[in-house]
């Protein structure tokens, strides 16, 4: 129940995991290389023309501005939100019940899960740059939702028919629950013994899958992304922003759906429930794929961009002239500075203590259904500190904001964990209020990694930095899980045995505790990144004006990026597989 600080994933989610995804592309808007004249097809016309109509039809220059879309064009551009929203709240809210309850895996695996199954998020600003940079028969929003929905629907189907193995606990005949603990005399307990044991290396193979899943639908919400921006830019001034509005309360109203499905739906004993029914893992992932599928023809038939002119070449991005763009702004030294913000504040405080799960389905007994609905209501208090800071806060000093924020999440963190690791009071709702207290502060901490963003930049390069600095922020985490795995697993007896949990012997606690100790500092220490931080919006402004540029800044930007990015990908995909989780570098105890 560590919390997170910085600059929150975009999976992120995970966020409200995804606020930040609501980045956009690179576009007309975004852009001075890009066409300038944009040639209209089908916006007031027939909106079933197929993609395949789309290629057969030549594109004829001229400088037709963008009309606004039809009330069927909006039907089809809706549902790709709201489709987002289903499949980006429903994969994730398995993984609870799944990985923790169902298979048992170890500890830092689980924690391993989450990074992996929303690591797609990280790449967003590659998607967006292909988006933008190979367009398909002068289209470059429309295929790419077509090929990453069918991708999707494609995987979540073979997940469907991919069985779990057995559970990694006995079943009990009388009342369908597992079988943890055995009762010894003077009130101790120790752990039952599994039925297969094996159960707990299986996981790797659902989480790869998961992670596939995630990556054909991110592809297509980029792709969607840059569609709402060129819907927008057709909106008359005194609406301009329906559209922005309309999308990610579309996809606030899926992702709330698939949460509350998941809640009633996947609330079988066997997934940590309480419930003597439910749908089995396999069916739920059946049931996402209905919608990622429909999206196909619904894409196909309903969603409809602007048809540019392929014929001037002068006119397009091309990868070269994006690379070169990346290139000049990475030699900014102000923006170095907030890349190093943004990054070594997702590495130092997302380096999280492994026992938080174990300690959370353990010690506190939160079932998969309690987990969802908190989960729901702490997605709204979120978005009211989000509504608060934009009120009160919009002009308090960065520094100051991050600062009282990151202190009081730990402080708050500390009193509820404890209260639960020594035994003071084990409840499952007294340890989920505590993240619901969070979430203002946590919303706080989150919007002002965005100001910064937009103070960094400059018109016609917007999307540019939104992506690149949200891409670096999201890779310090999978980097910082890794070193997560490796710092924990000295601490002994092991945090990621669940057996130690339920024997819950007064040592283990206090063994448990140093753990949450060590994260709360590594918390207090990402307070250090401040300094590469602006104050205010004013100092922002006059960073970018005054500073100067050199190469040396992009050099070792995409150095430290491309060292994190190879390291975390080898340590956590290396605790995904049975034959390589065990080792001590992947965070295990070492293979006997």
């Amino acid at each position: 129940a560590t919390a997170a600080v910085g600059m929150q994933p975009v999976s992120g989610p995970p966020l409200p995991a995804d606020v930040a995804d609501e980045d956009r592309t690179i576009d007309e808007e975004q852009s001075p290389n890009i066409a300038a004249n944009p040639v209209v097809k089908g916006m007031d016309g027939d909106l079933s023309t197929s993609i395949a109509d789309e290629c057969s039809d030549d594109s004829k220059p001229g400088p037709t501005k963008t009309a606004a879309p039809t009330q069927r064009a909006m039907i089809g551009f809706a549902a790709q939100y709201f489709a987002v929203g289903l499949i980006y709240g429903g994969i994730p809210a398995t993984v609870y019940g799944v990985f923790l309850g169902y298979l048992n895996v170890p500890a830092y695996v689980y924690a391993t899960v989450s990074v992996i199954s929303s690591l797609p998020w990280s790449f967003k600003f590659i998607f967006g740059l292909i988006n933008d940079t190979v367009p398909i028969c002068g289209l470059r929003r429309k295929p790419y939702m077509v090929i990453g929905w069918a991708f999707c629907a494609v995987v979540l189907f073979w997940l469907s028919c991919t069985p779990l193995p057995p559970p990694y606990w006995c079943i009990d005949d009388m009342t369908g629950e597992y079988i943890k603990k055995i009762e010894l005399p003077g009130g101790h307990h120790k752990s039952a013994e599994p039925c297969h044991p094996e159960s707990a290396q299986a996981g790797g193979k659902y989480a790869i899958l998961l992670m596939l899943a995630a990556l054909g639908y991110v592809v297509a919400d980029v792709a969607a992304d840059g569609l709402t921006t060129e819907y927008a830019k057709a909106e008359p001034m005194e609406k301009r922003g329906t559209t922005q509005t309309t999308a990610y309360m579309m996809r606030t109203i899926g992702q709330a759906a698939a949460t509350v499905f998941i809640a009633f739906f996947m609330n079988g004993k066997e997934y940590n429930g309480s419930f003597d029914w439910g749908l089995r893992f396999e069916q739920v992932a059946f049931c996402l794929g209905i919608p990622a599928s429909l999206m196909v023809p619904i894409s196909v038939m309903l969603v409809v961009e602007p048809k540019r002119s392929l014929q001037n070449a002068a006119e397009r991005v091309t990868i070269r002239r994006y690379f070169a763009m990346c290139w000049d702004l990475l030699q900014s030294k102000a923006f170095f500075y907030v890349f190093l913000y943004s990054f070594l504040t997702s590495v130092i405080g997302g380096i999280t203590t492994t026992a938080g799960p174990q300690v959370k389905i353990n010690w506190a007994g939160v079932e998969n259904f309690e987990n969802q609905l908190f989960s729901l209501f702490g997605s709204v208090l979120f978005a009211f500190g989000l509504w608060l800071v934009k009120k009160r806060f919009l002009h308090t000093s960065w520094h100051k904001l991050l600062a009282v924020t990151i202190v009081f999440l730990q402080v708050v963190d500390c009193f509820f964990t404890s209260f639960t690791i020594f035994n003071v009071f084990r409840n499952p709702f007294f340890y989920l209020g505590e993240a619901v207290l969070t979430e203002i502060p946590l919303a706080a901490n989150f919007v002002v990694s965005t100001f910064v963003i937009v103070e960094m930049a400059d018109d016609g390069n917007e999307g540019l930095v939104y992506g690149l600095l949200t891409t670096s922020a999201n890779l310090g985490y999978p980097f910082a899980r890794a070193l997560g795995n490796q710092i924990y697993r000295l601490f002994q007896p092991s945090l990621s045995y669940a057996g130690n949990y339920i024997e819950d012997e007064p040592s283990f606690r206090r063994t448990v505790f140093y753990s949450f100790v060590l994260s709360y500092g590594f918390a207090l220490l990402s307070l250090s990144t401040l300094y590469f931080l602006p104050r205010q919006k004013l100092e922002a402004q006059e960073w970018k004006r005054t500073w100067h540029k050199r190469p040396a800044f992009a050099v070792i930007t995409v150095a430290m990026l491309g060292v994190a990015f190879a390291y975390s990908m080898v340590v956590n995909f290396m605790s995904m597989f049975p034959a390589t989780m065990c080792l001590e570098f992947a965070g295990g105890d070492g293979c006997e």
